[in-house]
C-alpha cells in the first residue's frame, strides 16, 4: 500500500510540470491555430461529441439500467451505481475546481484579449470556467469505467471517452491544458471507483 502511494506520488512532480508547460506554451498557440482553421466537418463532429459528452446521458444510463436490474441482477445495478458515482463526484470536483480558478475561455483570448487567470473571484459565468474540461473528466470516466463494466466494448468507450476530451480543443471552449486536466481528474476517480468495485468481487 505505501509502495503504491509512493508511486503515485512520482508521478506529480512530472505531471504537474508537463501541464505548466501546456499553458505556458501550448495553449494559446493551439487556440488561435484552431480559431483560425476548424472546418465545418471538424464543427459537426465536435458538436456532436459535445452533446454525447454531457453528463446527465451517462448519469440517466446508469440510473435506468439500476432500476431494471435491481431485483433480478443486483451485481449489474450496483456496479452502474458506482460508474454513477464516478461521474458525479469527478464532475462535482472538476466544477469546483473551474470556479475557484476563473480562467477565461479561449473566445475571450480571441475576441477580447483576456488570458489572465482570476481566481477566486468566484465567477459561475461559462466564459471564465476554462479549468479544467468538465467533458474530458466525464469522457475519461466512460473510457475507465465503461471498459470495466463492458470488456468487450472497451475500444467504443476510450474512442468515445478520447474523442469527447479532443473534441473541447477542437470546438475552441477550452484549452489543451484544460482537457488534460479534467482527464485526468476523470481517469483518476474512475481508477479508484474501479478498484473498490473489483474489491467488491
Amino acid at each position: 500500500m505505501r509502495t503504491s502511494a509512493l508511486t503515485h506520488l512520482r508521478w506529480i512532480a512530472p505531471l504537474f510540470t508537463v501541464i505548466t508547460c501546456t499553458i505556458w506554451w501550448v495553449d494559446a498557440p493551439v487556440a488561435q491555430w484552431m480559431h483560425a482553421n476548424t472546418t465545418a466537418w471538424m464543427r459537426m463532429i465536435g458538436t456532436a461529441l459535445d452533446h454525447a459528452g454531457q453528463s446527465h446521458w451517462v448519469l440517466g444510463y446508469c440510473l435506468l439500467v439500476a432500476l431494471f436490474t435491481w431485483r433480478t441482477r443486483r451485481r449489474v445495478a450496483t456496479d452502474h451505481l458506482w460508474w454513477f458515482s464516478a461521474v458525479a463526484a469527478s464532475g462535482i470536483i472538476a466544477n469546483i475546481i473551474k470556479v475557484l480558478a476563473g480562467r477565461p475561455r479561449p473566445p475571450l483570448a480571441i475576441e477580447s484579449g483576456i488570458v489572465a487567470w482570476d481566481p477566486l473571484a468566484w465567477h459561475v459565468e461559462f466564459l471564465w470556467n476554462s479549468f479544467p474540461s468538465g467533458h474530458a473528466t466525464t469522457g475519461l470516466c466512460i473510457a475507465v469505467m465503461g471498459s470495466a463494466l463492458y470488456p468487450r466494448l472497451s475500444p467504443l468507450m476510450w474512442t468515445l471517452g478520447i474523442g469527447i476530451a479532443l473534441a473541447r480543443v477542437v470546438l475552441n471552449v477550452h484549452y489543451v491544458s484544460d482537457v488534460m486536466v479534467g482527464a485526468l481528474i476523470g481517469a483518476a476517480v474512475a481508477v479508484a471507483v474501479k478498484r473498490r468495485v473489483t474489491s467488491d468481487e
